[in-house]
């Protein structure tokens, strides 16, 4: 809270206070290496973090999607479990779920991307193949 409550004698018993040397200051302002990198290494985690925990989400789902599939509808723990012991064969493309998530994220940015630029001044929202068969069946057409 405060300074020293008593001041440092010089040699010769005299009280004095000691000034720094001109340029040695320690308050060279609020802008410096600390302050910016800091909460930039922060953010930059914080990103990393984010899109890990996204795509690694994705690729759970898809991992299970696929085993559903092989199972007829339903994960069978048994043939789950005969899978990873070698008594079954394994899933197609079991382990490259990760890459094909990140791969997903990334191609539908790339064609929520093209649907805005192909749109005449207004943005169109992006549809999958499975919505517009729904809407061509519930008779509504743009």
């Amino acid at each position: 809270m405060g300074g020293r409550l008593s001041k440092p004698r010089a040699a010769d018993g005299i009280s004095k206070l000691s000034k720094p040397a001109p340029g040695f200051t320690r308050n060279r302002g609020i802008i410096n290496g600390r302050t910016v990198m800091a909460p930039a290494a922060a953010f930059i985690m914080a990103g990393l973090l984010f899109v890990y925990t996204r795509t690694s989400i994705r690729a759970a789902k898809l991992n299970a999607q696929k085993h559903r599939e092989a199972d007829g509808g339903q994960i069978s723990w048994h043939n789950e479990s005969r899978r990873r012991h070698g008594q079954m064969d394994k899933v197609e493309s079991d382990r490259s779920t990760f890459k094909e998530a990140l791969m997903a994220d990334a191609d539908k940015l790339r064609g929520a991307k093209a649907d805005v630029k192909k749109g005449d001044g207004k943005a169109a929202a992006a549809r999958s193949s499975e919505e517009d068969q729904l809407r061509k069946m519930m008779g509504k057409h743009d």
